[in-house]
């Protein structure tokens, strides 16, 4: 009986085993089907599904510093003012429906993720704002929708998200567990990492819905996007939109030579880029991005007499509408002559955006009065006045030169610093009804400062060939003495156009095409125009604007590549190679952007280093583009005009007292 027994569990045994080993086989070959029908999706929607990693998000109490509260036109308004434009290249109803990405896409079929919208938008540097009827859906500062947008991939018009003024143009602070919104501030975006991460929101979505089972992530989405019109047929319809939309991106991958990161853009070149190449389905104009910048504060911007770090731009309405393009406003470039250059540019809003900067001229009554500087927070370390009284005489004897005197002396109100612009149309000497501010633009061999920014608009050509510009516009001449007084020249197409002044040809024949459909009476154009020419120069140096507020607006330099003003007044071995961007904790006694220990070790002995460590962006001061030179106090080289040295060497006591009365402006 015992013999039998045995037998008999041997049996049972080796029976179990086999269909052990029959069901390990059946769940390999189905775990091998489903990373092989993964893979085989992933291969088909042909875009990345990995989203970048991010800096966690640090929700602290928000304040704010020189927010502006006038009736109908708040801070409020402007955050979330219109321009026109369709930034993210989605429908506004996908937007919001879109969940934020795993950290991989194989991990889509378990769980779900928070809204893209939520929590996870505000980790690329965008600032929470909360739901108001202007804000319908409580995004952050920066994002306007903008209605019945045409989008090719889905071959219809919807509602588009666009990004306003306010997107660039708003900077934050974080000290003492508070966040600071500086109005106006640069700000601290990447939009970079926000293209990449949106486009594996979209792509896993997409990937979801290429499985019969564990695909909540794309039946959510579809809900959401769907409402009402939820069925089998308007699912399927999406389905294909979504991978229509993919493949587009696909296309449009940017070519990145020099790496942007948190609170930078190579504003000009995707300027370029997105007016010459994307609008006007010319490849051939395609420019890598290689010039990248910290984005500008705003503040008194209205009154200089040029604008952009390069002093290349007079006019605010082509500035702006040029802005309002780069950042994918409509245009027609392809139609009849009597409709090229129609666009979705919302030119009242642009109009009524720089009054709200702007205020009434400021000489009447000597202080400018409409965006101010921020001014000191109560919150931050008090000022030391001795300290402060001390720097203001090295600002007299060091910055003044270039800078102007301060904007809170009577001097800087002088008439020296505030003239008519003069210029030549259809040879009659002309001036503007109101004086602006004369600021001094230093040139690249005596600044010494990173060149790439500067030679974008002078160096790069595109092909206009075909899109009529045919308009007038003023620049500069040359002469065997240098360069002429401001004169009114034609500029026609070409295949090799100077990329700065076709960009100011095209802006104008956008801005005029919609006074012509829109009926605007001729009188009533200057005033939109902001009674300016539109006036062009191009490589002559970069601009020293007063320094009012620019304690809260670091990084320093005009690419970003100094985190302190501490290190901006130091020798150019002083400063240092990597610098971290990305975290808005503020440094109140070096005045900047806070570093970390682990960038304070990485300049100790580190030779290169990744783009990102742990989300945050890491600046490498010795690739071109990112260069921290120039702007030098030094007592090295031997003598003023030698490049890139603008003043003696500095001792630490001296730094700190520059530093303190940089604090009271």
């Amino acid at each position: 009986m015992k013999s039998h027994l045995s037998t008999s569990g041997i049996a049972m045994r080796v029976a179990k085993s086999k269909w052990s080993w029959i069901l390990i086989f059946l769940l390999l070959a189905i775990s091998i089907y489903a990373i092989l029908s993964v893979r085989s999706a992933i291969d088909r929607l042909e875009y990345a599904m990995s989203p970048p990693t991010l800096p966690e998000y640090q929700d602290v109490e928000t304040l704010y510093l020189n927010t502006r509260y006038e009736p109908g036109e708040s801070s409020q308004w402007f955050y979330h003012a219109s321009q026109g434009t369709v930034t993210l290249p989605i429908p506004y109803d996908w937007l919001i429906a879109l969940e934020a990405p795993k950290s991989k896409p194989w991990f889509i079929f378990w769980g779900k993720e928070d809204l893209f919208v939520k929590e996870y938008l505000l980790r690329f540097g965008f600032i929470r704002q909360p739901k108001t009827e202007q804000n319908p859906d409580g995004l952050p500062i920066g994002f306007a929708i903008t209605p019945s947008i045409y989008f090719p991939s889905i071959n219809r018009r919807a509602a588009a998200a666009g990004f306003t003024c306010a997107a660039c143009h708003t900077g934050q602070l974080i000290y003492d567990d508070k966040r600071y919104v500086v109005d106006g501030g640069p700000a601290t975006v990447d939009l970079g990492q926000l293209t990449k991460a949106l486009g594996a929101a979209l792509g896993q979505t997409a990937l979801s819905s290429e499985f019969l089972l564990f695909n909540g992530r794309f039946e959510r989405f579809a809900k959401n996007v769907l409402g009402n019109n939820d069925n089998v047929l308007t699912r399927k319809r999406l389905k294909a939109e979504l991978s229509a939309t993919l493949a587009k991106l696909a296309k449009e991958v940017d070519v990145i030579n020099v790496t942007e990161g948190f609170g930078r853009l190579d504003a000009l070149n995707r300027i370029g880029n997105q007016v010459f190449s994307s609008d006007m389905n010319r490849p051939s104009n395609y420019s890598p991005i290689n010039a990248p910048v910290n984005f500008p504060h705003i503040w008194t911007t209205p009154w200089f007499d040029w604008v952009q770090y390069d002093g290349s731009i007079m006019q605010p309405l082509v500035r702006n509408s040029g802005e309002a393009l780069g950042v994918k406003a409509f245009v027609d470039t392809e139609g009849p002559d009597a409709q090229r250059f129609a666009s979705s540019v919302d030119v009242p809003g642009l109009v009524a955006i720089e009054s709200w900067i702007a205020g009434s001229h400021p000489l009447p009554k000597r202080e400018f009065n409409g965006l101010d500087a921020p001014k000191w927070p109560t919150g931050f370390p008090k000022i030391n006045e001795t300290l402060a009284e001390h720097g203001a005489a090295l600002y007299k004897e060091l910055c003044q030169g270039c800078h102007l005197p301060p904007v809170n002396s009577n001097e800087f109100w002088d008439p020296q610093y505030w003239q008519p612009i003069k210029y030549v149309e259809y040879g009659e000497a002309k001036e503007t009804p109101d004086p602006y501010l004369t600021l001094n633009i230093i040139p690249l061999d005596k600044i010494g400062t990173d060149v790439a920014q500067a030679e974008v608009l002078p160096k790069r050509t595109v092909d206009t060939t075909g899109l009529n510009l045919d308009v007038e516009i003023c620049t500069p001449l040359p002469t065997e003495a240098g360069y002429s007084a401001l004169e009114f020249v034609k500029l026609g197409d070409s295949a090799t156009s100077m990329y700065g002044l076709a960009l100011g040809a095209f802006v104008q024949r956008v801005n005029t095409r919609w006074f012509e459909q829109n009926f605007v009476p001729p009188r009533d154009i200057p005033k939109m125009e902001g009674e300016r020419p539109n006036c062009l120069q191009v490589s002559q140096g970069y601009k020293a604007r007063p320094l009012n507020g620019v304690w809260a607006t670091a990084p320093f330099l005009h690419n970003g590549s100094i985190a302190t003003v501490y290190d901006l007044l130091s020798t150019q071995k002083e400063r240092p190679r990597f610098i971290e961007l990305g975290s808005q904790k503020f440094d109140p006694e070096r005045l900047g952007l806070a570093q970390s220990e682990q960038i304070v070790e990485l300049n100790k002995k580190a030779e290169s280093v990744a783009d990102y460590v742990d989300g945050l962006f890491i600046l490498d001061t010795h690739k071109p583009g990112n260069r921290n030179t120039g702007h030098i106090f030094d007592d090295e080289q031997s003598s003023d005009s030698a490049v890139g040295r603008i003043g003696r060497r500095l001792d630490h006591q001296e730094k700190m007292a520059v530093i303190e009365y940089l604090k009271t402006l």
